[in-house]
């Protein structure tokens, strides 16, 4: 059973609601539709799942805060649907691609700067600068790597003179949709696994950079072009690159939180930064400062705190791992602790009678099952927010990387629900 208002106010009587009547799978469901499908980014909640938590949760005039919000979805249905957003992450090409899909562009204006690119790289009057470390050779082929510095150039040449930073970032996201298409990534297994090509197939594979780069440009103007005549007029977006362990944002100034956290620490479980890491080094971001954001990722930094601070539930579970590897019941405690510390910045930011929720999915550690629910409704009864009810959706096609580069699949996430009572 969930729960939706009676009325517009968020502390007013509200009435039950059957959810068993529509199932939460969405099978069959196109989820690419719209801007949602200009850039791949791993574990995304879908946009069916993101809509329906919104509709339920929060009202028009709203506004909706995402503090992990990757690619944007809850950001984009929160805009169409007639709410406010403000998304928060701490993964730079994860904010870029947020701020692409959620800003209106005249799609005649992408146009002309693409026409523009097009005949800059037609000019042949570009000199190919290394722009990349020799690291990032085994990705890419010589004549790849030549033809990205090319383009990237000419980007910059054409974009930075003449257009708003808009403009450019979407050009950003479109070379990164470039860098990742023309690399030597094997994408059959999984798009999320970063492995490169080997064999005949790799012998085989040979990227037209500058065409992929025009098709991906007319695809995204096209899904850019649709968002931006379905864009309602009275209401704002804000995208921050930043932690959601300190949200930049007042106390109780959000009416709703709905979110879809990582299910461990990097290292173990969803890396979205190795994800990531092509793209950034070919956007100009150093190897450093790459490093440096997976370190600020939930459990990017380990320490031994004291299991006997969390809840009960949370003390067997750690004590459990614990018995089979010491070092893996660390590393899954730091997830924990920076998971709370997070967990505690959406509470105090969210308004009093506010829903917050969280969709989240199971995981292992050293062979041991682990409950993302379990611990998510601990976590939050310790800070003082009500469970209010949790659904589940079966996702037959998801799944999540382990150090060995098997595959574990993970078959239900946990939609869970919570209210600031105050």
């Amino acid at each position: 059973m969930g729960y939706r208002r009676r009325d517009s106010s968020l502390t007013d009587f509200i009435e039950p609601i059957d959810y068993d009547e529509e199932s939460w799978d969405y099978a069959d469901a196109d989820t690419q539709y719209h801007v949602h499908g200009i850039h791949p980014y791993p574990a995304r909640m879908i946009p069916q799942v993101a809509k329906r938590l919104i509709l339920h949760y929060s009202k028009e005039g709203d506004t909706v805060l995402d503090p992990f919000c990757g690619s944007g979805t809850v950001l984009v249905e929160a805009l169409l649907n007639g709410r406010n957003a403000i998304g928060v992450d701490i993964n730079h090409l994860a904010t870029l691609i947020s701020k692409v899909k959620t800003t209106p562009i005249n799609p005649e204006v992408l146009s002309d700067a693409l026409n523009k690119i097009i005949c800059k790289l037609k000019s042949g009057n570009i000199t190919p600068k290394r722009l990349t470390p020799s690291s990032v050779n085994k990705w890419f082929k010589p004549y790849v790597i030549n033809d990205l510095s090319i383009l990237k150039q000419a980007v910059d040449h054409v974009i930075k003179n003449e257009y708003s930073q808009s403009v450019y970032e979407f050009f950003e996201v479109a070379l990164s949709m470039t860098v990742r298409k023309s690399s030597n990534i094997a994408f059959d297994d999984n798009p999320y696994f970063i492995r490169t090509m080997t064999g005949e197939k790799l012998k085989k594979h040979r990227p037209n950079v500058f065409l992929i780069f025009e098709t991906i440009c007319k695809d995204m103007i096209r899904r850019v072009g649709e968002f931006y005549k379905s864009y309602p007029s009275n209401v704002h977006v804000k995208v921050i690159t930043g932690d959601a362990r300190k949200l930049p944002l007042d106390d109780c100034s959000v009416d709703a939180v709905i979110t879809s956290p990582p299910y461990g620490e990097e290292s173990h479980t969803m890396s979205y930064v190795r994800f990531s890491k092509l793209s950034l080094i070919w956007l100009g971001y150093d190897l450093e400062k790459i490093k440096l954001m997976e370190q600020n990722t939930l459990g990017g930094l380990v320490q031994k705190y004291d299991y006997k601070e969390f809840p009960e539930d949370i003390q067997k579970i750690f004590l459990t791992v614990r018995s089979k590897n010491k070092k893996r019941a660390y590393e899954m405690l730091s997830y924990i602790y920076d998971y709370k510390r997070a967990l505690s910045e959406v509470s105090r930011v969210v308004k009093k009678g506010g829903y917050i929720c969280i969709v989240i999915g199971d995981r292992s550690v050293a062979g041991v099952k682990i409950s993302n629910e379990v611990i998510t409704k601990a976590l939050m009864t310790q800070i003082g927010l009500r469970h209010v009810a949790t659904f589940y959706r079966r996702i037959p096609k998801k799944v999540l990387p382990r150090s060995d580069y098997k595959v574990e699949l993970i078959n239900k996430e946990s939609i869970i629900i919570f209210q600031n009572v105050g």
